[in-house]
């Protein structure tokens, strides 16, 4: 067995013991931590194996590369080709595993949670997440990174439609100061670190093997990534599971807890394609 690569995290004894692995890897400026339900994976023989983020989770800060994270994750997945391989991934870490998914073939289930687009998404993400911060510096009465970010996540959790209903206006503050003293903010060069990969990635060089070896759930209010933009990237990797999470946005793991439980369904191929697809 060839030795994994040094910069993924896991316990060396429990993976050398389990049946099944599910490779993880979080977004920008996201901690491993986000992947927490995941634990409780065990109980049904998942050990779980976490791809940190560079200046996170004790790895150092360099540019993050989405070809070569998915060479490490692919390589980490063929060295325990014994074992059954699941991979998970939020955001940029959800174009990670879809990248890895096409090295790997169909016999790795691969899920993405909101997963990050090539080119980041072009200019409609770019200008669109622009307006987004301008609104939430406003709103916020500042113009110092951290009040603007934490208005600017509310956006994230749930869409612009946040700011018309009261409900989600009021579970947005809820999950923000809940989370505000663990969050990562976009300062010491972390953001540019995170994004450089995203907006130089072009998608995997050939559309996917099979039908439903890629799942992808996505908030249909995603600010980020439109679902309009996430449905044409699924139908350009090759007939691509979707479904669409309504009155969410970006942020699901933290919006619709549930999203660990269809993971693991599809994971273990307990979640028919046909009811997964919108």
């Amino acid at each position: 067995m060839t030795q994994p690569p040094p910069s993924l995290i896991y316990d060396a004894d429990a993976v050398a013991r389990a049946q099944r692995l599910v490779i993880c890897a979080p977004g920008a400026l996201t901690r491993i931590e986000i992947f927490d339900p995941v634990l409780a994976w065990r109980a049904r023989g998942w050990e779980p194996v976490f791809y940190p983020f560079p200046g996170l989770d004790g790895r150092a800060l360099s540019l993050l590369d989405i070809d070569g994270a998915a060479a490490q994750i692919a390589a980490f997945a063929e060295a325990h080709s014994d074992k059954q391989i699941g991979l998970l991934g939020f955001s940029t870490g959800g174009a990670i595993v879809i990248e890895a998914a096409a090295r790997l073939g169909p016999e790795v289930r691969t899920v993405a949670l909101a997963p990050g687009l090539p080119q980041a998404g072009g200019w409609r993400t770019m200008l669109a997440t622009t307006w987004d911060i301008l609104g939430a510096a406003w709103r916020a009465r500042a113009l110092r990174v951290r009040p603007v970010w934490l208005e600017y996540y509310r956006v994230l959790l749930f869409g612009r439609a946040v700011l018309r209903h009261a409900d989600t206006r009021a579970r947005s503050h809820e999950i923000v100061e809940a989370r505000a003293p663990r969050m990562v903010y976009p300062e010491s060069g972390l953001l540019r670190a995170h994004a450089h990969g995203l907006k130089r990635w072009r998608g995997p060089r050939a559309p996917l093997p099979v039908p439903g070896h890629v799942t992808v759930l996505a908030g249909s209010e995603d600010p980020v990534f439109s679902t309009a933009q996430t449905r044409a990237f699924a139908a350009a990797l090759g007939d691509v599971a979707l479904r669409v999470f309504p009155g969410h946005g970006h942020m699901l793991f933290l919006t619709e807890p549930s999203v660990f439980d269809i993971a693991r369904a599809v994971l273990e191929g307990a979640e028919e394609r046909s009811g997964l697809s919108d």
